[in-house]
């Protein structure tokens, strides 16, 4: 990944109104969290969503990410680039891991390799699982 890809990246998103200088913070809706309550919304509404595990396969099988109905594929955050064409560009990809932070370096990712629609679950499978 080249340093003027990131660069553009970043120049992309408008994070004036988004910083802690006065006001709410609103960097999640920058970095395209979805919320364990909107996940369910669109889980009910039955969109076509593919749910990106970026943990480790043991961490997965120890504690897996439950939802009925919705395709859910592990690729650890360490193989993501190699296997691209595992994740499908034609409809929402959501990312998961233990608390957000792999799966929002993972929707970043995502994002520079021509992925337009990737949200990052907020909290994490922890939360989601509660």
């Amino acid at each position: 990944m080249s340093v003027e890809l990131v660069k553009q990246y970043f120049q992309k998103m408008d994070l004036r109104n988004s910083v802690p200088c006065g006001g709410d913070v609103k960097i999640p809706a920058v970095v395209g969290f979805v919320f364990p309550e909107g996940l369910k919304e669109m889980i009910e509404k039955g969109e076509n969503l593919f749910i990106l595990d970026v943990r480790e396969e043991c961490e997965a099988e120890k504690m897996p990410f439950k939802v009925e109905g919705v395709e859910v594929k592990v690729i650890p955050i360490r193989e993501l680039m190699d296997r691209l064409n595992e994740i499908p560009k034609d409809r929402p990809v959501i990312t998961v891991c233990n608390f957000a932070i792999r799966a929002t370096m993972a929707k970043m990712a995502l994002d520079l390799a021509g992925f337009d629609n990737v949200k990052v679950l907020k909290g994490g499978v922890e939360q989601w699982n509660r």
